[in-house]
């Protein structure tokens, strides 16, 4: 004789969703002595003090529910400016709530290949060459990145036919 098995998982218990939510806004930190059933307590009570329960909103008030998710939107983006909530935990919960993520800062490394023609008489001179025409296109282009030049980037410079509108160098005297 089989026995049927309960294929519906159990529903997190309230004290679990707390004890998830410390840890999600508080990593780092344990919870206060008592917080947990204190908390725990007082939702129960005020559940059980409802005698009605709470109406949805209208459908037609399409105006409060963008106000409510503006505003909640705003809480969450300030709570993370203020440290007062973990930035990722912010954005997990506007996830949930299909809003926008926050906008974030981003330090980006590119390793691009950039080929450029210049004139010079040398492949050292070439390459410095290229190096100062590309920090000068980037601030040209009101490009605000750092450029790192460690000598590792410069993997080939080829030279080619002579220059005949190059200038003469000033020291032929």
């Amino acid at each position: 004789m089989t026995t049927p098995e309960a294929t519906n998982p159990r529903p997190p218990t309230l004290e679990s969703v707390l004890r998830d939510a410390w840890d999600t806004f508080h990593p780092t930190q344990p919870a206060p002595l008592g917080w947990l059933t204190h908390t725990t307590a007082q939702i129960h009570a005020h559940l059980h003090d409802q005698h009605t329960p709470p109406s949805p909103p209208p459908a037609d008030d399409t105006a409060s529910l963008t106000r409510l998710r503006r505003e909640m939107w705003r809480a969450l983006r300030e709570a993370a400016s203020t440290h007062d909530i973990d930035a990722d935990a912010a954005d997990d919960i506007l996830r949930a709530l299909d809003l926008p993520t926050l906008p974030r800062r981003w330090r980006v490394r590119l390793t691009l290949t950039v080929l450029i023609e210049v004139t010079a008489t040398s492949r050292d001179d070439a390459f410095d060459t290229a190096e100062t025409a590309t920090e000068t296109a980037l601030t040209a282009a009101n490009v605000q990145a750092e450029v790192e030049w460690d000598g590792s980037e410069r993997d080939d410079a080829d030279p080619g036919d002579l220059d005949p509108a190059a200038d003469e160098p000033a020291d032929l005297s």
